[in-house]
């Protein structure tokens, strides 16, 4: 079957809708079928490993040496890859080009199935993996303080050309068949399957709910191997075996609830923070040290740093293997591959009601959801309440966090997704 994936950006390192349609184009292709990725571009303008980060904890040597400077995989084997070459997407009008030109190859090239990851062209297959625009820019409000920083943001967003932009695509993107609209929109949780329904009118027929696969290598996952990589971590990272690290996962601080995360590590007993992406993270690291957690007060105290800025890394089965637990009180996430990835590897996840794959850590017990990233003291009893580490406890939770993830494989997930190719490409 000749397939076109269609997203703005074909780069691995951004986040987990490039992350995970790099893995699809190379998983399809190694099926056998013929892959064209129709991108605005695939490589990042800078070495975004270097930039990992600001005034951090420590120099992020690790990280450099897990494939900061290595060479970005821009055509996987077996994957043709277009760049639509254009305007900068940092405005309205770049977006919709973008589209015009994706949409102007597919007729052209006439793929069997056009699946988009992009608002710009929805395809014929639309998966909008990074949200619904308009629950995000929702959520964008509420992440500013009640009040005049909230109205700022909603000035902001309303004069902003290329937010207008998103919004008039998103609600092109999602018309019905008949109107121009795509076939199938998946859907990668109830969560969003409600925010479709409710902010569009969309109707239960032309949503396809299918939630995202555990995507990464199952190669860190042998115990031997895990503890090895445990106690390396630990060591170079200053960390005792008896401590109790919790990992904060993703690149967009302010939407992942990382200043939360600080404040709720900080009214723990004495569990740490690893931050582990690419960020801003000045106004944090001086956050840290104003709670007394990072590592300028803790020098001053005489005592280890409980929050570590490790940058961005691709060794993240060491940082699974080196925690004891996923913190992530995000803002709005539309579904969580690390969740998945952490599952793997045992780690209990405590997150917020805005966590599309909130409903594993439910359904298996596996961790704790709360109303909103701002109940830090929620999130502290929390982590002070998990089981220590080794007890039977806490055995337990790691054996319920991985079998959510086992039913989350990716092969299940392929043979789901090839059946909607076909039904929607009206081959037999």
């Amino acid at each position: 079957m000749k397939v076109a994936l269609i997203i703005e950006h074909f780069d691995a390192t951004r986040g987990g809708a490039e992350h995970f349609t790099v893995w699809l184009a190379k998983e399809l292709a190694a099926r056998g079928h013929e892959v064209h990725v129709v991108c605005h571009d695939v490589a990042p303008r800078v070495n975004r490993y270097r930039q990992a980060t600001q005034r951090a904890s420590h120099d992020a040597e690790r990280s450099r040496q897990a494939g900061g400077t290595a060479p970005v995989d821009i055509a996987p084997d077996g994957v043709h890859v277009h760049r639509l070459r254009g305007m900068r997407l940092n405005s309205g009008l770049g977006f919709r080009l973008f589209g015009r030109r994706a949409r102007t190859w597919c007729r052209q090239n006439r793929p069997d199935v056009a699946h988009s990851m992009s608002v710009a062209f929805a395809g014929d297959i639309y998966h909008p993996h990074a949200g619904v625009y308009a629950s995000i820019q929702a959520q964008a409000i509420a992440q500013r303080n009640p009040g005049a920083q909230a109205t700022w943001k909603q000035l902001m967003l309303n004069f902003s050309g290329k937010q207008r932009t998103l919004l008039a695509l998103e609600e092109r993107a999602v018309q019905p068949p008949a109107e121009g609209g795509p076939h199938k929109i998946i859907s990668l949780c109830a969560m969003m399957t409600d925010q479709l329904k409710a902010n569009y009118g969309i109707t239960p027929k032309q949503i396809v709910e299918l939630p995202n696969p555990r995507i990464a290598s199952a190669r860190g996952l042998d115990p031997a191997v895990m503890a090895e990589r445990r106690e390396w971590f630990r060591s170079n990272y200053k960390l005792a075996p008896t401590d109790r690290v919790a990992a904060f996962v993703g690149h967009d601080f302010r939407r992942k609830g990382l200043r939360y995360a600080i404040e709720a590590v900080a009214r723990t007993r004495d569990w740490k923070l690893l931050i582990v992406g690419l960020g801003k993270a000045r106004e944090y690291v001086e956050l840290a040290n104003a709670l007394g957690v990072g590592d300028e007060a803790a020098a001053r105290q005489g005592v280890p740093p409980r929050v570590l800025f490790v940058g961005p890394t691709k060794e993240m089965d060491t940082i699974y293997a080196a925690s004891d637990a996923l913190l992530l009180p995000t803002f709005y996430d539309s579904f969580g591959l690390v969740v998945l990835e952490a599952f793997a590897h045992g780690l209990p996840v405590i997150s917020t009601e805005f966590l599309g794959a909130g409903y594993l850590v439910k359904q298996h017990n596996a961790g704790a959801i709360v109303a909103n990233p701002r109940e830090v003291d929620a999130m502290a009893t929390i982590l002070d309440g998990l089981p220590a580490t080794g007890s039977p406890g806490q055995l337990a939770l790691a054996e319920r966090a991985r079998n959510a993830s086992t039913g989350m494989l990716p092969g299940p997930y392929l043979d789901k997704l090839l059946a909607l190719y076909k039904d929607v490409s009206g081959k037999n």
